[in-house]
């Protein structure tokens, strides 16, 4: 089974040689094999049945079952099919997207690449009986012009052939890419499939189509074979709708056609005795044939672009690649021959099992799969384990060189080379190359002797034969040679070579030379420093490489070669002293280890690198001065057993060193150039070197060793104290002072009594500074000790009182004794002795507690009381009290923590008791800390949890119960009296919305107006819910409801009285909320309740304010909700009375207005026609009336009208309401006024423009239904409204141009004076006409008359009475009325 498949390219295999062992190859024109692929077998396969195709959209290798697609360059594996039976024949199309495999069983294959999917299985024929015989001979598909993505396919077999039209593969693409599979099938169904016999004229063995157009029409078909006929031509026959023979060639020519391969007009056909003639395909006649060469399998290939550009006389583009037999069994021959000279090119031998891969005409690569075999003796001739797939190229001599060179095959391009004349040295000089990289390679390992003398052999003998000097040179200068010795042998060689050249002055000074001799100086250098033993290839090639010598004496220091590091110092100095830097120097301090010797160090240091520095470069002293001053530091640590000599003598090398002159001689005595002998780095080395012989002093001498960096914290007086540290046994101070201490304060020339005392107070100090116990008392041993050696009794008390405010209490005996021994003494200082004892006895008392430290500040001192009185116990504030007193706090601030501290517990009953038996002062200051802090606490944000809330509960009742005991203290202080009581109401509110209606706030927020003005409307929210749920789900029964009416209710009024907001704003708001949601029963009901209990200004006012909102509400037609039978506008005229009779006087002018508008308005609404609002309707006048009614009204006038509409004539009267009384939008002044007629205005302003149009509609709505009468006092009323507003404004002419302008006062003027010329007018047509409806009654009311008379000119009123007179007719009674009218109007006259 052929399944392991590696692709791969000319790289990959190492060589490009298609033998296998040794064959031979014959060379006319070059040609470049390369290798593709190789296919390997598990199981070596006796003569495998092998074939290949090279097409445009794949490659295809069929070995035995085994189908093996690639793509077209043979980069990528497309597809791996294996069958059941060996595969015959195979096609590609549709862009590689279908192949075709007919097996050798009968089965005929179509397969969707893509998705390696088999779409269509078929057996055509059955399978042969002779199982070597294929089933299928050939296979040919092509596109079908008539169709695009259409294909036909010629099908070969043994007796005949199919031809299978109407492939539409590019629909049966797009319906498996679509998941179409119903589509898919019936595209397969829509095959058309005919076959053609050939079996009365031969049996098939090859076959080849032409085609120039469609199937159907245009394409011919040769078929070869053998019988009676060597080959036939086929062509579509348009009468049978078939293919029909139309020429064939007998066997008296041929015996038979196994092959073919058509280039337009010529046929190329290798017959069955292995002869290749050539044919003209459309007379089937001879042309030219080939007997003497033995063909067994051919193909054609040009450099043309096409094959149609192919013809006879262009045969010479044409090369004949053939595959023929050998003398050797084993092996066949590859041959490429010229056309049509037969001239051959190329020949080679190729084994026994091997293909030419069938190709497209128009290619210049020939592909050949070759079976090869493993070198096992066990295995037959004919065996076969790997198939190979190798391509020919036909290359120039110069590359097939240059392949042999990449290949490293030199013996053959060597003798290719002298075979064609090429550049012979330059193979000597790729090999060259190629043993500089075995030499890199082999130099690491001195093992393999043998292996690397022969190629350093090998390489002497090849530069030998290079006449290139340089390049000889360049090799051994960058060969890795093996061994010290080889090394030196070829520099050696490298310099004979150019000293043997004819000009012998050059070699002095050419480059190379040069590189020679200074490879040489190398090589020394590396011997000296390194020595034979450590040499090697890459450490010898990077060593000559190295252009910085410097680098290497950093390497070697920093890897610890300090004797290889100071030769290469000394060899390398005067090559890099011109470029030494700052920069190098730094470097080269870095590089080096303290781990030295230190005398070696030292040495060098001293003889060669400071002198070095000094001289090069000067200002690197400062920083040599530094790293030396830190190395010395350093040995400390590092060094510890010879410290501290060895640091001074790391130190003292900067100043011992040699002074070298610029002859580079060296001085004994000490130099440092003066510009860097004071420098800081140079003074502070300088300075330790005299510490470090200050401490080598103290640690021989006086045996106290000191670390370096603590001597240097010191001075004489520490070190004393040092000194003293050291001492592991107090018992042993006084020997340790008298043998070495004394010692040392004399020769300091201290003052050795207050140096102890010091020494006491240093060693308190630090002690006190650090957490101790009940058994760290050794430093009172140690400190009395000290004393005890003290003389000077001052100085000994003064060291007592030291160690009693230090010592740990409760005393130690030692302690103890100490103190009572020294108070028996008769001293001034014994009284501080005493007070400590007082101190003592209240470190006691807060040791109690746990407590240590008595030194507190004054917080510390509070949380220390604070603590105390939280545990709780009897005598937790009678502790706490003395505290205070010895901390000098006040009496009253103990109390008040304990009283929060018993809030904080609950326990608000032990506060009072507390707090009462107080005495008064003393009660007043504790209460008034405890309320401070009781805000303070509430002030703070609620968390919300439950012991929050109980906490606040507590403080707030607490607080409550602490200031009334507080106002009854303060009972005879009426100011602080009143603050109390005031704090005293605000805790009240305070507990109360805690404890009943869970309301945590800050303390501050609950006096927030906004706020409480918040909470109130969320209760009376929550109210109005409650109503709302109860009304929907309550029961049907009145007392439940009533009931739970008055709970919502008195839980309201007890939220608000929490809040303290009286009964009557309460009352109030909620009469106005009913109104806002349009409820007005509601409201007139608690405008009525508020009347009856609260007639007072409040009242009054709130009676305006909703009679205005309701006058708003009418004229915009806001939805109400009223019973049936209530008249609204009377109900509003009616409040504004009731208004009147109890506002204050700054509401009094506007109330009047209001009442007199909205008697207007009811006026109106009795002459309207109402609906179920409730509201009469005015009976209709009539020819018949009541006798009754016409004798008690028989003397006065009732006018007789149209019924006005109320949806008109009610809004406009409310929006005219509106106008003249708008509602306040800020705060009132005293005696303001906001109505029409006693408003101010302003510069611009004009507040009577806007009522003209409300005025105009009422009055054409009047006119309009013949109410005159009403429209009369309308139009009076209005009038004089708007004359009042404006002449109230304009008392002085002046100073309202000053105040208002011009411009606002003639536009006011204008208004005015037209709106009077409109009035005047409107009044003398509006009398007239109530004149005529006076004397048109049957009863005429005289003075009635008389007065809409007195509105009229007297000319008028007499045409009038003329024009009455006129039309009475014979109407007895009317024409003595008009006489009589005449009599009243003369009367005036």
């Amino acid at each position: 089974m052929w399944n392991n498949i590696e692709l791969l390219t000319s790289d990959d295999t190492g060589s490009g040689c298609l033998s296998v062992g040794s064959r031979k190859e014959n060379v006319t024109a070059l040609y470049q094999a390369d290798l593709l692929g190789k296919i390997s077998s598990e199981k070596t396969s006796l003569s495998p049945k092998i074939q290949a195709f090279s097409l445009s959209h794949g490659f295809i290798i069929v070995a035995d079952q085994s189908v093996i697609l690639l793509d077209s360059i043979c980069r990528s594996l497309q597809l791996f099919l294996i069958f059941d039976t060996d595969v015959d024949v195979v096609g590609l199309c549709q862009e590689g997207k279908f192949l075709f495999v007919g097996e050798r069983s009968g089965n005929f294959h179509l397969i969707y690449v893509t998705s390696k999917q088999t779409l269509f299985t078929k057996a055509f024929v059955e399978k042969a009986l002779d199982e070597s015989q294929r089933t299928y001979r050939n296979l040919i598909i092509e596109k079908d012009g008539s169709n695009e993505g259409t294909y036909y396919m010629l099908l070969l077999t043994n007796n005949g052939f199919f031809y299978i039209t109407n492939l539409q593969l590019s629909q049966i693409e797009q319906a498996i890419e679509n998941t179409d599979l119903d589509s898919a099938k019936k595209l397969q169904g829509q095959f058309k499939c005919s076959f053609i016999s050939t079996e009365n004229y031969h049996s098939c063995l090859s076959l080849v189509a032409s085609q120039s157009g469609t199937f159907a029409s245009k394409t011919s078909v040769i078929i070869g074979g053998t019988g009676s006929c060597a080959f036939s031509k086929w062509e579509p026959d348009s009468t049978k709708k078939e293919m029909s023979l139309k020429n064939f060639v007998g066997t008296d020519i041929i015996k038979g056609a196994k092959s073919f391969q058509l280039i337009d007009n010529l046929l190329f056909v290798l017959d069955t005795d292995n002869v290749l003639s050539l044919w003209d395909a459309y007379t089937l006649t001879p042309v030219w044939n080939w007997p003497s060469l033995p063909v067994e399998q051919f193909v054609l290939t040009t450099e043309a672009d096409s094959p149609s550009s192919v013809t006879w006389q262009g045969i010479t583009n044409l090369k004949l690649v053939t595959l023929t037999a050998t003398a050797k069994e084993k092996m066949r021959s590859l041959i490429i021959y010229s056309l049509p000279s037969m001239e051959t090119l190329y020949s080679l031998e190729v084994s026994s099992v091997s293909s030419l891969v069938q190709t497209g005409i128009s290619t210049d690569t020939i592909y050949l799969l070759e079976g090869i075999h493993k070198n096992d003796p066990n295995l037959c001739e004919d065996s076969v384990s790997d198939l190979v797939l190798r391509y020919l190229t036909e290359v120039l001599p110069e590359n097939r060189l240059s392949r042999l060179l990449h290949k490293h095959r030199f013996a053959e391009a060597e003798s290719f080379a002298i075979q064609f004349g090429l550049d012979v040295e330059l193979v000597y000089k790729v090999k060259s190359n190629d043993m500089l990289e075995k030499l890199a390679l082999i130099s690491s390992d001195k093992s393999e002797q043998s292996k690397w003398q022969q190629l350093v052999d090998e390489a002497k003998e090849n530069l030998c034969k290079i006449q290139d000097d340089d390049f000889v040179v360049n090799f051994c200068l960058k060969a890795q040679w093996v061994t010290y010795e080889t090394t030196q042998e070829m520099l050696s060689y490298a310099k004979t070579r150019l000293m043997k050249k004819e000009d012998r002055a050059l070699p002095a000074s050419s480059d190379a030379f040069m590189e020679v001799l200074k490879a040489h100086a190398k090589l020394t250098t590396f011997y000296g420093a390194f020595g034979p033993e450590k040499f090697s290839g890459s450490s010898w090639i990077e060593f000559l490489n190295n252009e910085d010598d410097l680098r290497d004496v950093f390497l070697q220091l920093s890897e610890g070669n300090f004797a290889c590091a100071q030769y290469l110092w000394l060899r390398h100095r005067a090559d890099f002293e011109s470029k030494f830097d700052v920069k190098m120097l730094e470097n080269l301090l870095n590089s080096i280890s303290t781990q030295f010797p230190l005398e070696n160090l030292c040495s060098w240091f001293k003889n060669e690198v400071i002198p070095f520095v000094r001289r090069i470069v000067p200002e690197g002293q400062n920083i040599l001065a530094k790293w030396l001053e830190q190395a010395s530091r350093n040995l400390e640590l590092t060094d510890k057993a010879n410290w501290p000599e060895n640091g001074l003598q790391l130190a003292e090398v900067f100043f011992t060193a040699e002074k070298t002159d610029r002859f580079g001689f060296a001085s004994s005595w000490h130099w440092i150039s003066l510009d860097y002998q004071n420098t800081e780095e140079v003074r502070q080395l300088r300075t330790l070197v005299s510490k470090l012989r200050e401490l080598i002093i103290l640690h021989r001498k006086y045996n106290c060793k000191l670390a370096l960096s603590d001597f240097e914290k010191e001075n004489a007086t520490t070190v004393v104290f040092r000194m003293f540290d050291r001492v592991s046994a107090p018992e042993l101070i006084p020997s340790v002072l008298e043998k070495s201490v004394r010692v040392y304060i004399r020769e300091q020339n201290l003052q050795e009594e207050e140096l102890l005392l010091l020494y006491i107070e240093d060693l308190l100090k630090r002690c006190s500074s650090k957490s101790m116990t009940l058994f760290d008392t050794a430093w009172e041993a140690k400190a009395m000790a000290v004393i005890r050696c003290l003389s000077d009794t001052d100085l000994i008390f003064d060291a007592v009182l030291k160690i009693m405010y230090k010592a740990v209490v409760p005393w130690s005996a030692a302690v103890e004794q100490l103190v009572k021994q020294h108070l028996e003494m008769d001293h001034p200082k014994v009284k501080l002795l005493q007070e400590s004892y007082k101190l003592m006895e209240m470190k006691k008392l807060l040791r109690g507690y746990g407590i240590r430290e008595v030194n507190l500040l004054n917080k510390e001192i509070m949380r220390v009381i604070r603590y105390i009185l939280k545990q709780d116990i009897p005598s937790s504030l009678e502790d706490a009290l003395k505290v205070a007193q010895g901390y000098r706090l006040s009496d009253d601030e103990i109390y008040s923590l304990r009283i929060i501290d018993l809030i904080d517990r609950e326990q608000g009953g032990d506060c009072l008791l507390l707090l009462k038996s107080l005495p008064a002062a003393e009660a007043e200051k504790t209460a008034e800390r405890v309320i401070i802090w009781a805000r303070l606490a509430l002030q703070e944000e609620p968390d919300g949890s439950e012991e929050d809330k109980a906490w606040r509960i507590s403080v707030a009742k607490t607080s409550v119960d602490i200031l009334k005991i507080l106002c009854d203290i303060r009972k005879d202080n009426l100011q602080k009296k009143d603050e109390s009581e005031e704090f005293l109401k605000r805790f009240q509110m305070v507990a109360s919305l805690q404890e009943n209606f869970e309301v945590f706030l800050p303390f501050e927020d609950y006096s927030n107006t906004a706020l409480v003005a918040g909470l109130r409307e969320q209760y009376i929210k929550a109210q109005e819910a409650a109503q709302a749920e109860h009304k929907h789900r309550g029961p049907p029964g009145p007392t439940p409801a009533r009931g739970t009416h008055l709970s919502i209710k008195s839980k309201l009024h007890r939220q608000a009285l929490a809040l303290q907001v009286s009964e009557q704003e309460l009352e109030a708001e909620l009469t106005l909320r009913a109104l806002k949601d349009g409820k007005v029963v509601a409201a007139l009901s608690k405008c009525r309740d508020l009347l009856k209990h609260y007639c007072n200004a409040d009242t009054g006012r709130l009676l305006f304010v909703v009679c205005q909102k309701l006058c708003q509400m009418l004229a915009d037609d806001v939805p109400m909700v009223a019973p049936g039978g209530l008249s609204l506008p009377s109900e509003i005229h009616d409040l504004a009375c009731h208004a009147v009779t109890i506002c204050s006087p700054d509401y009094l002018l506007d109330v009047l207005e209001l009442s007199k508008y909205t008697l207007t308005a009811v006026e109106l609404c009795r002459q309207c026609q109402m609906d179920d609002c409730g509201m009469l309707m005015k009976a209709a006048l009539g020819t018949h009336k009541d006798p009754y009614e016409e004798w008690s009204f028989s003397d006065f006038f009732s006018e007789d009208g149209i019924v006005l509409e109320s949806q008109v004539v009610l809004p406009v009267i409310y929006e005219l309401i509106s106008s003249v009384m708008p509602p306040a939008e800020s705060k009132r002044h005293p005696l303001d006024s906001i109505s029409l007629p006693y408003c101010s205005t302003s510069e611009g302003e004009n507040r009577i423009l806007p009522l003209v149009s409300s005025i105009s509609a009422l009055l054409r709505s009047l006119q309009e239904c013949s109410q005159w009468e009403l429209a009369l006092r309308f139009v009076v009323g209005s009038f004089g409204t708007c004359l009042q507003h404006s002449m109230s404004n304009v008392m002085s002419i002046s100073l309202s141009k000053q105040l208002l302008g011009k411009n606002t006062l003639a536009n006011s003027r204008h208004i005015i004076m037209e709106l009077k010329e409109k009035s005047i007018t409107f009044i003398r047509e509006n009398a007239t006409t109530l004149l005529h409806k006076v004397f048109n009654c049957r009863v005429v009311d005289l003075d009635l008359a008389l007065a809409y008379c007195t509105l009229l000119p007297q000319k008028d009123v007499f045409d009038n009475l003329w024009k009455f007179i006129d039309k009475a007719w014979q109407n007895y009674d009317k024409i003595l009325v008009r006489p009589e009218g005449g009599d009243l109007l003369l009367l005036p006259c």
